[in-house]
């Protein structure tokens, strides 16, 4: 089952999703497709993915038990990871790059300042 679907600004198409488990259940999976179709990689992902936010290179998943990794979206490497204390509802961040915006489920705003600028290689 597909969740999220995005377009990266290197053509890259991201997706994220559950498949099935052969121990029953599923297990959450983010892909990463060139934008002809073609597997570049898949990953295993910790949390079902109840946000995403994509910009520029990189990609932000938000999970349902509250982990929020952002990822390349060369190889969809792990870049930055954090665990919050509730599941994770939606993501934005500001036009200057320098706050990430992010709502939990028991209604809280949070909003993250990084020491290093994770949606951009030094670029503005």
């Amino acid at each position: 089952t597909v969740s999220f679907v995005g377009i990266a600004s290197n053509g890259n198409l991201v997706i994220t999703g559950k498949l099935p488990s052969n121990k029953g259940g599923h297990h959450s999976v983010i892909y990463l497709f060139t934008i002809n179709g073609k597997l570049i990689k898949r990953a295993k992902l910790e949390d079902e993915t109840s946000a995403m936010f994509l910009e520029g290179d990189r990609v932000v998943l938000g999970g349902t038990t509250g982990s929020l990794e952002i990822r390349d979206t060369d190889y969809i490497n792990i870049k930055h990871k954090l665990r919050l204390k509730t599941g994770v509802v939606a993501i934005a961040k500001d036009p200057r790059n320098q706050h990430l915006f992010v709502t939990t489920t028991d209604g809280k705003l949070l909003i993250l300042t990084p020491t290093a600028k994770p949606f951009s290689k030094g670029k503005k």
